[in-house]
């Protein structure tokens, strides 16, 4: 008798065990099933809407910022001083840098500006897209998501010379703006970069320009260059 409840016991403790074994087991597969969903399914889900929502609210910095620039009316004049010798030949190209860094303060103080706007974006996903199958990507109520971007903005002024005709040189100033913004999503981090450029002013020259200026595609790398 003693034997029998004994062999008893022990196979109730073996069936205990086993069973909290299966258990474990089932809880590990569940563990590493929601593990592989989430990495290769949602987070890439999450980072391609997330990427292409930052590019759009860092474009309207950008355009903003490029906008405000130009609502100041800069001539090329106030950017570049051109300095002749006796016989009418430039000499020097100056850039009026005093000018250039305040126009470039004022671009980085309304793009981050515009940038603080967006400290807390919200990602709008439909729950059909969790699912992996494109045909129901669209479908469900949305999922909302926060993010948050933060970054910094830079700006950049390029100098371009164009041939147009004999004699005759078109000097154009680009304006720059690049935005560098890093997203802290729930799974991982993201780097977002975005840019802008557009014309800011020109002018006509007439005359020779030396060599050594029309290899400097940077506006900073002209200032008081000697030929």
């Amino acid at each position: 008798m003693k034997e029998k409840r004994k062999f008893s016991i022990f196979t109730v403790n073996f069936a205990k065990k086993r069973g909290l074994y299966r258990f474990f087991a089932i809880l590990l597969f569940i563990f590493a099933f929601l593990f592989c969903y989430i990495q290769f399914l949602i987070t890439p889900l999450i980072v391609e809407t997330c990427n292409a929502t930052i590019k759009v609210n860092s474009t309207k910095c950008i355009n903003y910022a490029i906008t405000e620039a130009m609502n100041q009316n800069v001539r090329y004049d106030d950017l570049i001083n051109l300095v002749t010798d006796s016989s009418g030949k430039i000499s020097m190209i100056q850039a009026n840098s005093i000018q250039i860094n305040m126009l470039s303060k004022l671009i980085n103080r309304v793009a981050l500006a515009q940038l603080s706007n967006f400290s807390t974006t919200i990602l709008e996903i439909p729950l059909g897209a969790f699912t992996g199958i494109s045909i129901f990507s669209g479908l469900g109520p949305v999922v909302p998501i926060d993010v948050y971007p933060y970054g910094d903005v830079h700006c950049n002024f390029k100098s371009n010379f164009e041939s147009a005709g004999i004699n005759q040189t078109i000097h154009k100033i680009y304006l720059v703006v690049a935005a560098n913004i890093r997203v802290v999503l729930p799974m991982k981090t993201i780097n977002v970069s975005n840019s802008g450029e557009v014309v800011l002013c020109e002018s006509l020259i007439v005359g020779q320009i030396p060599d050594v200026y029309l290899h400097s595609g940077n506006l900073t790398e002209m200032l008081n260059l000697i030929p």
